[in-house]
């Protein structure tokens, strides 16, 4: 399960970082991160849970050193940055929680077929 959710965040953290793209792939990255992941595990929704909450994990540690960097220079104040990220580290959970319920479901309903 590591290792999924290593690979759902990596692809959440790559349609964020993309320069261009990131325009449209930013609000649902964590769902498509998490979708890739679930389909990987083919997940059940208790372990989607699991992932989701583990990707999120793996990207609170980028989010808050980038938060912390921005406050250091005085683009933003340390309260805003803390907040944006604490955010972003919800709306990655989230996201990875229904992409991967979403994923691991439509593999299961392949397979059964």
């Amino acid at each position: 399960m590591l290792r999924a959710a290593l690979v759902g965040a990596a692809v959440t953290l790559a349609c964020i970082i993309t320069p261009v793209v990131h325009f449209i792939t930013f609000i649902p990255s964590a769902f498509i991160g998490g979708y890739i992941a679930g389909a990987r595990l083919e997940c059940t929704s208790n372990q989607a849970v699991a992932l989701g909450f583990l990707m999120s994990a793996v990207v609170v540690v980028p989010v808050f050193a980038v938060a912390l960097s921005v406050a250091l220079l005085g683009w933003a104040s340390l309260s805003l940055a803390l907040a944006l990220s604490a955010f972003l580290v919800v709306w990655v959970a989230v996201g990875g929680v229904l992409g991967a319920a979403l994923g691991g479901a439509s593999v299961r309903r392949q397979t059964a077929r």
